[in-house]
């Protein structure tokens, strides 16, 4: 009888030990009994002790799949080392269903040429030779318009030409419909869609066609980076900067960085494509761990826009009213032009704080410090933290005075009510989260821009990224400060990322566009780089402002989130835990309160661990966890590499 012990793919599982009457390797994949279920798990240690004296049996092969490839192990360990995750958290990811006998789902059709891809261009050409001739990662910058679609499709056809699959990760759900459509045009088959809103069955489905190879491209979210892949060729990280790729629950892993070290492990080209790089990408490319290929001009030769500000400062403008008589003016001009505009705002609902005048209450969420957000279109109060959710209040709860509440600020629903007040005839229409995905219109909505059946599109940043509509001349953005609340460390980076991204949407084709930003901080540095196409002077301004800092890229940091049902006792929990971490050269900040101190009815605390980059982040970590032992009544999450550090 051999001892090993079986990895099994469920959510906090450490590695199992069974028995077995033959003898095993490393890597198989066998069923065993789990919780009165047989399942499949993963050989992932033989030839052990265990002094139990009864061991469940494994029950048989896995019959579909033989094995994981060492490669596969390798990424597991590796994200559960770093990311202080148990195994089967992470083994959950790599099998997230169990392959029973379900239909393949089959792409195999014969590629030989290119009958639909436009031929590109020279320096499109020169970035395609720079991808087949080199295996570590490239950053292809370009901005909006410059066809680095184009140059990727090219690429991943090179590797379905040699047997390989292709991987092509988006930030966004959102986003894949329009990437499908362009992808099925140019290859002539639809790619397999994996995300968060697919059955189980199709789920099944498709990883059998991947663990078979049968399935040739996957297109989907984050979690389709650790999908089994028979023959993996290359990963394409689209809209690579954006803060989705970090998972802000379950295991906190930043699937661009996971990409990374898949190729790194597999041998497999990656692409991190962007118009405004993260931060820590343009520093990897400085250190030489990246290459750059930079896209400076629009396919066929499109004009960029023009870029003006409007001083919200100097407007004099009616109680809420939110547009200026210059953007007023640019819209009006831009209908009798018969071209399309888009308003954006990056904030979902119809007013995101509702006041009483008469005592100063402010309506918050009972289970989070935050206000309730006014959504008129839902006739609810909700809040976008936690989900709680409202009916409108007729009188103050505080004061009970029935004529005392005033919404405050606006969302795009409320900007919306004063574009069609000022412009009745136009045809209008809002795309956001609340909107667009509650009812399933956002492809709808797309489509109508693209078929120039809206004169006016508001929105939130789901709008921002990726979206190509021809006669989308005009770009208005409200509040275009908003993002510098809270001084997060990437507060300054993400506002630039936003409107630069915004911005990308006027002028795509042969029609120049123009872009109007009203904002009170006219003279702040992401505005005046913004209108003074000023990105790299910028990026460096950030990175020696980081590097002052002893922040990321220039420091490796965790944040440690410690939360409980008591104010007062989480905070005095948060103290005695601070005060076990070990003596090392690791700088630690707080405790303090978060900046969402209340998040679903639990107090929450951050401690913050700063470190050299030589630092081994990960063992001193666990070194203060084994030193204090966790009272069930508080949760501890440990967040390397956090996108926001309070």
């Amino acid at each position: 009888m051999h001892i090993i012990k079986v990895l099994i793919p469920k959510f906090g599982l450490h590695p199992l030990f069974y028995s077995s009457h033959t003898k095993r390797t490393v890597g198989e994949l066998v069923i065993v009994p789990f919780r009165n279920k047989e399942i499949t798990g993963i050989i992932w240690q033989i030839d052990c002790d265990c002094e139990l004296n009864k061991l469940k049996e494994v029950k048989s092969d896995q019959a579909f799949m033989s094995e994981l490839s060492e490669s596969m192990l390798r990424l597991i360990n590796k994200a559960s080392e770093y990311y202080l995750s148990e195994l089967g958290t992470i083994a959950k990811l790599v099998l997230p269903v169990d392959v029973n006998e379900s239909p393949i789902i089959v792409n195999e059709q014969i590629i030989d040429n290119y009958p639909s891809l436009p031929k590109l261009s020279t320096k499109q050409n020169e970035c395609l030779e720079l991808i087949e001739q080199t295996n570590i990662p490239i950053l292809i910058k370009g901005v909006t318009g410059s066809g680095k679609t184009e140059v990727y499709f090219y690429a991943i056809m090179n590797q379905l030409l040699i047997g390989k699959q292709a991987l092509i990760m988006l930030p966004e759900i959102a986003l894949s419909e329009q990437i499908i459509a362009r992808f099925t045009e140019r290859f002539g088959f639809k790619p397999a869609i994996w995300n968060s809103k697919i059955s189980k069955a199709q789920k099944k489905r498709i990883l059998r066609g991947v663990i078979k190879g049968t399935v040739k491209i996957v297109i989907g979210a984050r979690s389709t980076l650790f999908l089994p892949y028979k023959n993996l060729g290359i990963i394409v990280v689209d809209e690579e900067h954006d803060a989705s790729y970090k998972q802000n629950d379950g295991i906190l892993y930043n699937a661009r960085d996971m990409a990374v070290l898949r190729g790194a492990i597999t041998n497999c080209k990656i692409l991190l494509i962007s118009a405004t790089p993260s931060i820590e990408s343009i520093y990897n490319v400085q250190l030489g761990k990246y290459k750059l290929f930079e896209l400076k001009d629009r396919f066929n030769d499109a004009l960029m826009p023009n870029i003006q500000i409007v001083d919200m400062r100097k407007e004099s403008i009616l109680v809420n009213n939110w547009l200026s008589q210059q953007v007023k003016n640019a819209i009006k001009a831009n209908f009798e032009k018969k071209e399309q505009t888009l308003i954006f705002l990056n904030r979902r609902g119809y007013a995101p704080l509702m006041l009483c005048k008469s005592c100063g209450h402010k309506v918050n969420c009972h289970l989070c410090s935050a206000s309730m957000v006014m959504h008129k279109e839902l006739n609810r109060l909700e809040c976008h933290h936690c989900g709680n959710i409202l009916p409108i209040y007729k009188k103050c709860p505080e004061c009970d005075v029935s004529d005392g509440l005033v919404l405050c600020g606006p969302g795009v629903e409320r900007i919306e009510e004063e574009v069609k007040r000022l412009f009745p005839e136009y045809k209008i229409a809002v795309a956001s989260k609340d909107q667009s995905f509650l009812v399933g219109e956002m492809q709808t909505l797309l489509k109508k821009m693209e078929n120039q059946e809206l004169d006016v599109l508001i929105g939130t940043q789901i709008i921002t990224k990726g979206y190509h509509f021809p006669n989308l001349t005009l770009v208005i953005v409200i509040d275009a400060d908003i993002g510098f609340v809270g001084g997060d460390l990437r507060a300054s980076e993400r506002t630039f990322q936003l409107l630069h991204q915004v911005g990308g949407r006027a002028g795509r084709a042969d029609k120049k566009g123009l872009v109007i930003l009203q904002t009170y901080l006219p003279e702040h540095n992401v505005i005046k780089a913004i209108i003074d196409n000023k990105e790299d002077e910028f990026i460096q301004n950030e990175l020696l402002s980081r590097k002052a800092s002893e922040m990321p890229p220039f420091s490796k940091v965790a944040s440690i989130t410690i939360a409980g049902k008591d104010a007062d006792k989480t905070k005095e929990f948060a103290k005695a835990f601070a005060s076990y971490a070990p003596r090392s050269s690791a700088r630690i900040l707080g405790p303090t309160e978060a900046m969402m101190y209340k998040l679903s009815g639990k107090y929450r605390y951050k401690i913050l661990v700063i470190a050299a980059k030589n630092f081994n982040l990960q063992k001193y970590l666990k070194l203060w966890q084994e030193t204090f032992k966790l009272p069930s009544a508080y949760q501890i999450k440990f967040d390397i590499d956090p996108q926001q550090l309070w």
